[in-house]
């Protein structure tokens, strides 16, 4: 197998695995407890329906830049190409839902951009641990020529930088407020296939 096949089959598996993986990781995170209690918790009445599309520029019989959006069914995703993740809720229960959170993984497949809602917090070490992306840091790694040179100095322990984009790993939306009986919303979140 290419490396080039490589990289389609994997950005396959990255909309199959957004496209399945947030339901299954909102009804968990929705309704904790367990599977007994999700016909009591009406948190398990929130339904996710995610969607990830192809951003496109092209243009138009004008000459002029249009942004389409594309179904990956429609096009060839290749590294570059830009994406949007849309996670559609909805309440479809008879009660107002209190203490949601969604909890969207990045695949790796996928460097994330940037995220529309600005209470969001994102993760950078694998969801252990949330904030905004300009309060938090990562641990660098020397590459081997660094660790080299460092083998003749002391070392002064692990050194950090800010997180970029590219580092974070999982998004999640704390509704602060109850999502009213059928009320309905969008999350939306933006990557770059690598």
């Amino acid at each position: 197998m290419t490396m080039k096949h490589n990289i389609f089959v994997e950005t396959a598996l990255v909309f199959a695995v957004l496209a399945t993986g947030i339901t299954a990781s909102n009804i968990a995170h929705a309704a904790p407890a367990a599977a007994a209690q999700a016909a009591v918790d009406p948190r398990s009445n929130v339904k996710i329906e995610s969607v990830a599309q192809v951003e496109r520029t092209e243009k138009d019989a004008s000459g002029n830049d249009v942004t389409k959006l594309y179904s990956p069914t429609e096009v060839k995703v290749i590294p570059g190409d830009r994406l949007v993740f849309t996670n559609s809720y909805r309440n479809a229960g008879a009660v107002p839902v209190n203490g949601f959170v969604v909890n969207n993984p990045i695949h790796a497949a996928v460097s994330f951009v940037e995220v529309s809602e600005d209470w969001a917090v994102v993760s950078v070490d694998g969801g252990k641990n949330f904030g905004k992306l300009d309060a938090l840091t990562v641990a660098v790694v020397p590459d081997e020529t660094e660790a080299s040179d460092a083998l003749s100095e002391v070392s002064e322990g692990p050194s950090n930088r800010a997180a970029q984009p590219s580092d974070v790993t999982h998004i999640r939306w704390t509704f602060a407020n109850a999502i009213a009986a059928g009320a309905s919303g969008k999350l939306v979140f933006r990557g770059i296939v690598k």
